[in-house]
């Protein structure tokens, strides 16, 4: 018979962690201590709750939010994940004798959980609400639609480029808006060449008279009132439409029941508004009162990034996270400034770690991507080691140590004598460790 390893399990409750897999239990016996006041005691006080249990059990697992440092007991006692309903899954990759007895899991087998986050999403059975040519569109998780904006009559190959660079970052479909003194003509011409260099679901935003001429060679026509979408549903019936919602009210779902029940292709858009004025709240609570009505939702989160002067990184994350918490499924945004340069492509990540979160049911941290562009969680771990406070740091370099402070004009103007690759790493990692404040350097 098979010897088992005897493993334990520290918890503040038993009912978080699901049933092991049966293929773990060919290895392993799971047994479970549940000690209430875990997170109130000091490490001295945990050590003499669990003492008498290291020699009774091959390993014992913490949760992997702990702070303290386990090194001393030399691997019999280590840290799992952070949340516990998917420790069992990494113990399916990683041996509990590889886990850590410093950091959670979760810090050092980011690619791991990206592969159980995969396999659960695999099986998964959710019927799609919507399909755009070969494009599924699921409740669960959204797609990203990206933007073009057509002001003038510009370069085709410009326009073709962008829209690569979208998908290639990301984009699940390319959305032409165009002012309406762009002639049908060229308009023809760039949603030819469009189809021929990509298979992607290709949008128009314009008039209706834009529409109606083109509802042939594209695949989502924008964007309808409730009254303009009746008064040519005579024609809309083959295409997918995107409805503009600016209220909810209970006449409003009536009529998108019944546009259901007439079996139109239709997404929801509630219109996300900046925040403050008029205020992206209200976008999110319109969000939320339609979410029920079986039809996909979008929010356009370009309207968010692009009226606030804070950097996109953090903007598009948050927007695209509370945008799912009220129900989108699609997520549309767009690179119409200099500042939101990059937006597919920080959208498309933010909505892969909320896949994750929802996945592990975790919050959007520790996992195996992140949107950290400016700021870190850990200097202490690069070859170059930074520390400190705003008035005093400390970056410990080649085995010298230099001091500044992120409260001056110029602090790397210390930084002279260095080598010029030396130099520019250092610049960039002491204005990020400096962030907020080395905004308002004068170099």
């Amino acid at each position: 018979m098979k010897n088992k390893r005897k493993i334990l399990l520290i918890t503040t409750n038993v009912k978080s962690f699901p049933e092991p897999d049966i293929l773990l239990e060919d290895d392993y016996s799971f047994y479970y201590l549940e000690i209430k006041d875990l997170y109130r005691m000091s490490k001295e006080q945990l050590i003499n709750k669990i003492i008498n249990y290291i020699n009774k059990y091959d390993i014992i697992i913490l949760p992997g939010n702990l702070i303290w440092d386990f090194s001393e007991f030399n691997g019999k006692i280590v840290k799992g994940t952070i949340f516990q309903n998917y420790l069992f899954d990494l113990i399916k990759y990683v041996k509990p004798e590889e886990l850590s007895p410093k950091v959670s899991a979760d810090k050092i087998y980011g690619k791991i959980l990206r592969l159980i986050v995969e396999d659960k999403i695999k099986n998964i059975t959710e019927k799609p609400l919507l399909k755009i040519k070969n494009l599924e569109i699921y409740k669960s998780y959204p797609r990203v639609f990206a933007e073009i904006f057509l002001y003038n009559e510009e370069k085709i190959d410009n326009v073709i480029n962008i829209a690569k660079k979208y998908i290639e970052d990301g984009a699940d479909s390319i959305i032409l808006g165009i002012m309406p003194s762009i002639s049908y003509d060229y308009l023809k011409n760039i949603i030819s060449s469009l189809n021929k260099i990509t298979s992607v679901p290709i949008g128009l935003d314009g008039n209706i008279e834009i529409l109606k001429n083109f509802k042939d060679e594209v695949d989502i026509l924008m964007s309808f009132s409730i009254k303009s979408l009746y008064e040519n549903i005579d024609w809309l019936y083959d295409k997918v439409s995107v409805l503009l919602i600016n209220e909810t009210n209970e006449e409003i779902k009536n009529n998108i029941r019944e546009l259901k029940n007439r079996e139109l292709k239709i997404i929801l858009d509630p219109i996300a508004y900046p925040p403050l004025i008029p205020g992206f709240l209200d976008s999110l609570i319109r969000a939320k009162a339609i979410s029920d009505l079986g039809y996909p939702i979008m929010m356009g989160v370009n309207n968010v990034s692009e009226l606030i002067d804070a950097d996109t990184t953090g903007v598009n994350a948050l927007s695209t996270f509370l945008s799912i918490e009220a129900g989108a499924s699609i997520i549309l945004t767009g690179e119409a400034s200099v500042k939101n340069r990059g937006s597919v492509f920080e959208v498309k990540k933010a909505i892969e770690m909320a896949k994750e979160s929802i996945t592990l049911k975790k919050p959007p941290k520790d996992g195996s991507i992140n949107l950290l562009a400016l700021k870190e969680k850990d200097w202490l771990n690069n070859k170059i080691k930074i520390y400190g406070d705003r008035d005093l740091i400390n970056i410990i370099f080649d085995e010298k140590t230099i001091q500044i402070s992120c409260k001056d004009d110029c602090p790397i103007s210390k930084l002279n004598s260095l080598e010029k690759k030396d130099l520019m790493k250092l610049s960039i990692l002491i204005f990020r460790f400096c962030s907020p404040w080395s905004m308002e350097w004068d170099c």
